[in-house]
């Protein structure tokens, strides 16, 4: 069964208990992270703890259970039943990863084969042609297009091969640790490292580093081995089960004090006092550390000048904030373009408040923490302004995946710029939990000729720019608003329209109909905010266009 877009964004779920009436409570998840102390424990059980977890992964891939692993890795390793039941559940989490990853490489394999193979097919076709026709100006640079050709057969060759490993192979591989630094220890100094001994230790300490325990809220501290207490203030205290291989060192518990302060602290005590479960992972995390007025070099030296700092994720449950949005409020409308994210407010009735200008905001550039974080701010401005309105958000309901794998072959560097870019993924991500905290209603629809009814109905009459017209439209579609196409332009080209073109309100080929004409022809998006003067202009094309076919048709017939 496919998941929705919605599905897959929220962060809303139900608990797994009933209530009295028979009803389970919506609840959202949330993270909590915070700073631990170093303690020589967190190391020590990091590391061993994930060369645990890749055993029980290649445990999963010769065919064990999640079961068999729990029972057997308690006497193998000689550790308790609740880090064994986290260890299987952490590599069973990473195995359907690596699966969904595979299919999802296969897929992308699959699109750029088929496309490539096409655009060679075509591409092809057009040198035979001027090969039969030769001139200076179809001879120039064929050279050049030919070993060009020559490269992407190859490319092309090579990308199946891969593809039928893939659907061959028995095991799934990943690199534990960092696919940069293992290359790193065949140029060792090149990277800085005077032995492979002195990489080695590295490598250890990136492969390990991070252990997860899953939480029960119905034991003391939510969590079975690293249990969560408040103490006071804004200080909580973390007491881990020492695992029996070490407590000869620790002994039986270690405890460690971390501060959360905020909306995150409230957070945190209405799920330790709820008995929610409190999901705990420790990871480490390397921060740059450079001596002052000594500069290094990050090409020669990226894997040293590191300082270790330790971090605790909790991973829990709060109450669901009740929706505010009503569609009787009227409606945002989003709509995505290559330059610009253009945002709309609708009334009930159908139309945009006069009051309040479109809006549009430019597509976030720089790093990629700059990007997220222009783009957060977006998106907190959009979810204000529902909240002012007390109505829910439109947005496309989009997949770009297939033509993501076949950018290559398209010849549009703006449309594959748009399509390349990891923002657009991560607008709709944070859209949907900064509007579920704040009770928004977010809609997914369907963005099938947005733009085109946008221009031709909206535009013009309100003064709009295309991407805003096309919002507007989302927006109605969200409201249950059905777009007819205009009187104006059936009755004008009435000849030109099929009968099946006008079923559902244009929606059966008539909006595909205009949407090709106005390809066809070249008409510019500027233009239309003359739609007489580009309505007339499709009439006589499309007249003249016929009577060409006709005058063929005849002559042919003679």
């Amino acid at each position: 069964m496919v998941k929705s877009l919605l599905s897959e964004l929220t962060h809303r779920s139900y608990s797994k208990t009933k209530n009295l009436d028979g009803t389970r409570t919506p609840q959202l998840r949330i993270g909590v992270e915070a700073k631990l102390p170093y303690h020589s424990f967190l190391s020590d059980w990091g590391d061993k703890y994930q060369s645990i977890m890749r055993t029980a992964l290649n445990g999963l891939q010769n065919g064990q259970s999640e079961d068999d692993i729990e029972k057997t890795f308690q006497r193998k390793f000689d550790i308790d039943w609740a880090w064994a039941d986290s260890v299987a559940s952490d590599a069973s989490g990473t195995f359907d990863q690596l699966k969904t990853a595979r299919d999802l490489r296969i897929k992308a394999l699959n699109d750029d084969l088929t496309a490539g193979w096409k655009s060679v097919a075509a591409t092809i076709e057009l040198m035979e042609q001027q090969l039969a026709n030769p001139s200076r100006k179809n001879m120039k640079g064929f050279a050049r297009r030919l070993m060009g050709l020559e490269s992407k057969v190859s490319r092309l060759e090579r990308k199946q091969v891969e593809k039928q490993e893939l659907e061959l192979a028995k095991r799934l591989h990943i690199c534990f640790g960092s696919s940069k630094l293992f290359n790193a220890q065949y140029h060792l100094e090149e990277n800085g490292y005077s032995s492979h001994a002195q990489w080695r230790v590295d490598w250890e300490k990136k492969r390990g580093g991070n252990f997860y325990s899953v939480g029960k809220g119905s034991v003391s501290g939510n969590n079975p081995v690293a249990k969560i207490f408040y103490i006071n203030n804004d200080i909580f205290n973390v007491i881990f089960t020492v695992p029996r291989f070490l407590r000869e060192k620790y002994g039986d518990t270690v405890s460690l004090q971390f501060e959360v302060s905020g909306q995150r602290k409230h957070n945190l005590l209405y799920a330790l006092e709820s008995g929610k479960p409190v999901t705990v992972q420790c990871f480490r995390r390397e921060h740059k550390n450079d001596p002052p007025g000594q500069p290094v070099c990050r090409e020669r030296f990226p894997f040293r000048q590191r300082v270790d700092q330790w971090y605790i994720h909790l991973t829990t449950y709060v109450q669901d904030v009740p929706t505010i949005s009503n569609i009787n409020n009227g409606c945002i409308g989003i709509d995505l373009n290559a330059e610009t994210i253009d945002v709309i407010y609708i009334k009930r009735d159908g139309n945009p408040e006069r009051c309040r200008n479109a809006i549009s905001f430019a597509i976030p550039t720089g790093t990629t923490g700059q990007k997220e974080a222009k783009l957060r701010d977006i998106v907190c401005e959009i979810v204000k302004l529902a909240e002012i309105y007390q109505c829910p958000i439109a947005c496309e309901n989009l997949d770009f995946s297939t033509k993501k794998n076949q950018l290559r072959h398209s010849g549009s560097k703006e449309y594959n710029r748009m399509l390349s870019a990891f923002i657009y993924d991560k607008f709709r991500s944070f859209l949907v939990v900064r509007a579920e905290k704040y009770g928004i209603l977010i809609l997914f629809k369907s963005p099938f000729m947005t733009s085109v009814i946008g221009m031709v109905k909206y535009m013009q009459k309100y003064a709009l720019n295309s991407g805003s017209s096309a919002a507007m439209v989302i927006a109605r579609r969200a409201m249950g608003f059905r777009e007819y196409i205009p009187q104006k332009w059936l009755k004008t080209l009435t000849t030109f329209f099929r009968p099946e073109d006008w079923k559902d309100v244009g929606f059966g080929g008539g909006w595909r109909r205009i949407s090709a004409w106005l390809k066809k022809f070249f008409v510019r998006r500027p233009r239309m905010f003359q739609l007489d003067t580009v309505l007339q202009f499709l009439l006589d094309s499309l007249v003249a266009e016929s009577q060409k076919k006709t005058h063929k048709k005849r002559s042919s017939g003679r």
